[in-house]
């Protein structure tokens, strides 16, 4: 009989569609029956493995599903799922390469917006699942921030990402919340926006940034060094307040520690 590692590669191989349940098993000395009825039943769990996959898609990107539709949707989160199986456990963790998956997809090329819709979704899952970690008064860094005897570093709450597109996806992604009578029509020509997402009192939302904000908190997350973050957003608007948008970071709980460094 095969070791037991090597049982569960061939069934990852045959759930991926890489390896016929015949092949993976003939040689395995665990089959007690004809070969076709062991793959019959083999078959029943492949098909469980990938309907649970792609029904998790869907429970993160429930708009994208819902804007094409239910067939194309379990079409290509089929396809996907073949090509990109999970490599960690939890189903929430699943889906990171679908937004660049949708793009990679002729048939979807006439909706442009939708690579940064499924981004935008991706991001708010990150963050509604992201850890928790208590935020940082802002009192107790504000004699650091106000007079920096050194370069600070600013730790962002786990929950933080950013998400830039040339379309309005929040506005998309917004109208689709309601009802299928109560969808509001979305003017694609309004523009592009520049959000950064977060979680606040378990609930996720998100502000829209102009380039010099998206850039200081993007550099925050990059590496943490208020210096390089508020260098980086002075370049594109010499006027940039970096203690108010500290300040609103820290209203919003998103700051999770201020550290002196050299």
């Amino acid at each position: 009989m095969l070791p037991l590692r090597e049982l569960q590669s061939r069934f990852a191989a045959v759930a991926a569609g890489r390896l016929l349940a015949e092949q993976a098993f003939a040689d395995s000395g665990c089959v007690v029956e004809d070969a076709p009825g062991a793959a019959a039943r083999l078959a029943i769990h492949v098909h469980h493995f990938r309907l649970t996959l792609i029904e998790a898609l869907g429970a993160t990107f429930p708009v994208v599903r819902r804007l094409v539709g239910d067939a194309f949707f379990t079409a290509a989160a089929r396809r996907y799922v073949l090509s990109q199986p999970p490599q960690r456990p939890c189903l929430f963790e699943y889906g990171d390469g679908f937004p660049a998956f949708l793009a990679s997809l002729p048939e979807a090329g006439s909706l442009g917006y939708l690579t940064d819709l499924a981004r935008l979704e991706w991001a708010i899952n990150r963050a509604h699942h992201a850890d928790d970690v208590p935020s940082l008064d802002a009192a107790a860094a504000a004699a650091q921030i106000e007079a920096p005897s050194c370069d600070l570093f600013i730790g962002l709450d786990p929950s933080c990402r950013l998400v830039k597109s040339a379309w309005p996806v929040d506005r998309i992604w917004q109208v689709h919340q309601q009802g299928d009578d109560e969808i509001a029509p979305v003017d694609l020509e309004a523009g592009g926006v520049q959000l950064f997402i977060h979680r606040q009192d378990g609930e996720v939302g998100w502000l829209k940034l102009d380039a010099a904000a998206f850039a200081f908190i993007g550099s925050l997350l990059a590496d943490g060094r208020l210096g390089k973050a508020n260098a980086l957003a002075r370049a594109i608007a010499p006027s940039f307040n970096a203690p108010a948008l500290l300040e609103s970071l820290f209203e919003g709980g998103v700051v999770a520690s201020v550290t002196a460094i050299n």
